[in-house]
């Protein structure tokens, strides 16, 4: 019987882990472009199917306020029920259960898996992974395979991947938020005028329910107010629905959802009108309503009344936003009805105009937290100094628990500063992302974290690293930089752009903290500088190792 060729079998493993660290560090890139939500998970998908070669692969966002799952991205090879935008329950077959449980599932064959809901024909096996940010599953990555146990190698790629992606997903539902806030603060300014420009309570009435029947597209939107003997009043309605004719007509308190809410002061939402016996038919083509009750300094006054076709028009984020805008049609109500309407005008507008300027002050000091929050430099698109600095106190740690050596390269541009005063900053610039860009790309392992460190130099964390690994990877730098060969014509040390190295690796033990290995690493690379620049130089020795050709 031949013998298994271990060195294959070897060979073959690095080649796997480099092919998926090569995965990862392109879809990191992908996570920081500019581009939407959607079309940056299109492309993840893409890269994610061709990598483990199967036959579908889909993103999808979750919505726990509606207790569904929505696709945002999908690469499929064979036809699929699955679109972008197709949505099902949580717990409803696999990826409905990982985003209700939060945990990964692999099901290496679906016909031995209950909960199992088939979307592609030919699917045999399926793997389905949760995207978690501070606890909260934001979203699912799944994959199919029409092959048995197509993906048992592939586990904790995905699972890597998910805790990418999950930041992504986090950064864009608070940006959501921060724009829902925005266009909630623009309508409210929108009802607010529409109020003081109308002529009358009639006629600001009229604009109200129209501005609310066009914004969020709905079918039917009607306003009943209360007489002082209590009954309700069909005050104002746009759109489609038989009851179009009753405005200014009394509608009675134990008819439909209207009187529902009247008899309750409560409001009433139902989803689907063809199962509430109170619902009354005006317009075939409504799915759903929501009626509201609409007080004046906590005095009920009248009602809000929203029909809608499409199920994503009175969504709860919508369903919110409407609640303050009753709020607001009181107050039009009683701009119009009083006659201190210009004092109460200038009130209201003095109020919204102090909210927007808070809201605008909220957005401000938000995106200035994520910007603090942010781990990725600006400019060269590696990490930052604060993403270095919480690595290496990590690292620390764990490799004191562990007993293993950390190493710690600083390298810095030789001559920066003539090369900024040559050729310019945004050369200069260009020079930084060109040596970041060859310092990630030097680096085997996804464990290593290369940082701008501020200015022109650069830090590599090395964990589970000794001193002559560390000036290996050092040389390994060093080589790769001479091969770009970038130009620098004001350089002392040649003709090309080089790097001085300081390199340095601790046993992490008491007494010792990490910014002892900094201080280390920081005096060989001085001692770099001193002996002549372009050059590596170890913290606990004297050798000296020039390198590259100029």
């Amino acid at each position: 019987m031949p013998q298994p060729d271990h060195g294959e079998t070897a060979r073959n493993g690095r080649e796997r882990e480099a092919r998926q660290l090569a995965l990862i560090h392109r879809i990191a890139r992908i996570s920081a472009e500019s581009l939407s939500l959607r079309q940056r998970l299109h492309r993840v998908v893409r890269l994610l199917q061709e990598h483990l070669q199967c036959e579908f692969v889909a993103c999808a966002s979750i919505d726990l306020s509606e207790n569904r799952f929505c696709c945002e991205a999908l690469a499929a090879d064979i036809p699929s029920s699955i679109h972008v935008g197709y949505g099902r329950e949580l717990g409803s077959g696999v990826v409905g259960e990982v985003a209700a449980t939060g945990q990964t599932l692999y099901v290496p064959d679906v016909t031995r898996h209950a909960n199992y809901v088939e979307t592609m024909p030919g699917t045999h096996s399926e793997l389905c992974v949760a995207m978690r940010h501070n606890g909260e599953v934001m979203g699912i990555i799944n994959a199919e395979a029409i092959r048995c146990d197509a993906f048992v190698d592939e586990i904790d790629l995905l699972e890597t991947l998910a805790e990418q992606l999950a930041g992504t997903f986090a950064a864009e539902r608070l940006n959501a938020e921060q724009r829902r806030r925005l266009d909630l603060l623009g309508m409210l300014s929108e009802l607010s005028r529409a109020a003081i420009e109308a002529d009358g309570l009639e006629q600001a009435l009229l604009r109200i329910v129209h501005f609310l029947r066009d914004r969020f597209a709905l079918e039917s939107v009607g306003v009943l107010l209360a007489d002082g003997s209590q009954r309700l009043r069909f005050s104002a309605h746009a759109g489609v629905s038989v009851f179009h004719g009753r405005s200014g007509g009394n509608w009675p308190e134990n008819l439909g959802v209207v009187g529902r809410a009247f008899r309750s002061g409560q409001a009433q939402y139902v989803p689907d009108v063809t199962e509430d016996p109170d619902y009354v038919l005006g317009n075939p083509a409504v799915t759903s309503e929501y009626v509201l009750p609409i007080r004046l300094h906590g005095d009920f006054i009248g009602l809000l009344n929203l029909e809608a076709s499409d199920p994503q028009s009175l969504t709860e984020a919508n369903r919110q936003m409407l609640a303050a805008l009753a709020d607001q049609i009181a107050g039009a109500v009683h701009l119009a009805a009083t006659n201190a309407r210009l004092r109460e005008i200038n009130r209201l507008v003095e109020e919204k105009s102090a909210a927007l300027a808070q809201a605008n002050l909220r957005l401000r000091e938000a995106n200035r937290q994520l910007e603090q929050l942010s781990h990725r430099d600006g400019l060269t698109g590696i990490a930052n100094r604060r993403r270095f600095d919480e690595a290496l106190a990590s690292e620390w740690t764990r490799a004191q628990r562990h007993g293993e050596m950390v190493a710690l390269l600083l390298l810095d541009i030789d001559d920066f500063k003539s090369y900024n005063d040559g050729y310019g900053h945004l050369a200069g610039d260009d020079a930084l992302r060109q040596v970041a860009r060859t310092l990630s790309d030097a680096l085997g392992r996804s464990e290593d974290c290369v940082a701008r460190y501020g200015g022109e130099e650069f830090a590599v964390l090395l964990p589970q690293s000794s001193l002559d690994d560390a000036v290996g990877v050092a040389a390994h730098i060093a080589r790769a930089l001479a091969q770009l060969a970038l130009p620098h014509a004001y350089s002392r040390v040649g003709p090309h752009l080089t790097v001085s190295i300081g390199a340095a690796a601790l046993m992490p033990q008491a007494g010792l903290d990490p910014l002892t290995l900094v201080t280390r690493a920081d005096g060989a690379l001085y001692r770099a500088k001193t002996l002549g620049r372009n050059r590596i130089e170890s913290a606990t020795t004297s050798f000296v190792a020039a390198y590259g050709t100029q």
